[in-house]
């Protein structure tokens, strides 16, 4: 056992540091306000309520239960769209960052990563609070996926984000395309209304065919909010694996030269 703390200290210590380093940033974007950080958590409270009372569309659904189906699959997409957008110029705009910090290539886009965590665990912490609160026979033994599906989005994100901005340094005018698409994917996608109800149409093919319907269920499994489907986490971590073996050999043959780039 000491031997693999002593292996696993370092990455430890440099987590923890990230992490510290995220909360001071979030602390100085949100300076000035009464509230600091927890406007994070906040905004994401408010607009999902509105989502919730503008698009319910469905009598099968409480109000209640389609409020935490909103919230948890907005709070999950939040973190998607940040790695999308977010990721779009890290090496053309953060070398001198990542030079400046001793940090390597992975080590730039990690602590990205951890920025992103950091602004989903403060979302995240809002709904279990309100889970606990408003409806807290939901949480049950689901919850102990918690963990492997922390670790298969936080894989997929980094390897998404190095994807995406190697394919801005070769065509930047995809820059903007992915921001424009990640808009419009947001449309297309289960956050605000329910899969359950696409039993046809536009909306059924979506869900079967969009990706991002896969893992927006993920959250919604591990808090009881949809019922466990094994079939969704199959899936999502064959996507997972395919975006990771993808993004490992564009950085094997990329490394080298993003490294030059000034």
């Amino acid at each position: 056992m000491m031997l693999i703390w002593k292996s696993l200290r370092p990455y430890a210590s440099g987590f923890v540091r990230f992490l510290h380093i995220s909360y001071i940033e979030a602390k100085a974007q949100n300076r000035g306000s009464h509230l600091g950080i927890l406007w994070i958590p906040l905004s994401s409270l408010m607009f999902s309520a509105m989502l919730a009372l503008v698009f319910r569309h469905s009598d099968s659904m409480p109000l209640t239960d389609f409020f935490f189906y909103v919230l948890a699959g907005y709070i999950f997409w939040s973190f998607i769209s940040d790695t999308l957008t977010g990721s779009t110029d890290v090496v053309q705009n953060r070398f001198e960052f990542a030079v400046h910090n001793n940090l390597t290539l992975l080590g730039l886009f990690g602590k990205l990563l951890i920025d992103r965590m950091f602004e989903f665990f403060l979302n995240l912490a809002l709904l279990i609070v309100l889970l606990i609160i408003m409806q807290p026979g939901r949480i049950g033994g689901e919850v102990i996926l918690l963990m492997p599906f922390l670790a298969l989005i936080s894989i997929t994100s980094i390897s998404v984000a190095y994807l995406v901005n190697l394919l801005t340094i070769f065509y930047p005018d995809m820059k903007s395309l992915i921001r424009v698409g990640t808009r419009f994917l947001f449309f297309v996608s289960p956050v605000f209304w329910s899969a359950a109800d696409s039993v046809g149409g536009a909306r059924a093919f979506l869900v079967q065919y969009n990706p991002a319907a896969y893992f927006l269920s993920l959250p919604r499994q591990v808090f009881g909010i949809q019922p466990l489907e094994a079939t969704a986490w199959l899936i999502a971590l064959s996507l997972s694996g395919f975006l990771c073996a993808a993004a490992f050999v564009a950085y094997l043959k990329s490394r080298s030269f993003v490294r030059n780039l000034k």
